[in-house]
């Protein structure tokens, strides 16, 4: 039995076996390492092991317009940073909004972006290139959303391919 103590999500998630996640001294969901990355319990597991951490928004935000029976006024919508895109796919939500920070991280572009939901963060793979200010729309799959309710647990995951 090894025992492997990591903060980095993608660390957990190349070793697979099991995995807990611990915040503040406290179990909050231990399991299947793909399962708790795929559906995680609440709201703090998702933030905890998330690398960017996941995009938060308010449900009640009049500009999201997901669309699903699961979203309420008092949840918590999350989307995962490589969930968004700068393309648009048939079926996408825009999200316009004008570009606060872009990092060139390794293959991957983090695209910081301020949309009248709320700031988001896109993980783009590849190195792109974007000037501060300018105008960019941010697109996602209603599907790819996860949704927690007002008590910050887990109401919404997406559906994995292959289930």
């Amino acid at each position: 039995t090894v025992v492997y103590a990591t903060t980095e999500p993608t660390e957990a998630l190349l070793l697979g076996g099991w995995t807990a996640v611990l915040d503040a001294g406290e179990l909050l969901q231990y399991g299947p390492t793909a399962e708790v990355f795929h559906r995680p319990a609440s709201i703090r597991v998702a933030r905890a092991f998330s690398d960017p951490p996941m995009n938060l928004l308010h449900g009640g935000a009049p500009a999201l317009g997901l669309g699903l029976a699961a979203v309420t006024p008092d949840s918590t919508v999350g989307l995962r940073a490589s969930a968004l895109r700068v393309v648009q796919r048939p079926g996408d939500i825009a999200l316009p909004g004008s570009v606060e920070l872009a990092e060139i991280s390794g293959s991957d572009t983090f695209v910081h972006v301020a949309t009248p939901a709320g700031e988001l963060v896109a993980q783009l793979g590849g190195v792109h290139f974007f000037d501060l200010g300018m105008r960019t729309t941010l697109y996602l799959d209603p599907a790819q959303a996860y949704v927690f309710g007002a008590d910050g647990r887990l109401v919404r995951a997406p559906e994995r391919e292959g289930r």
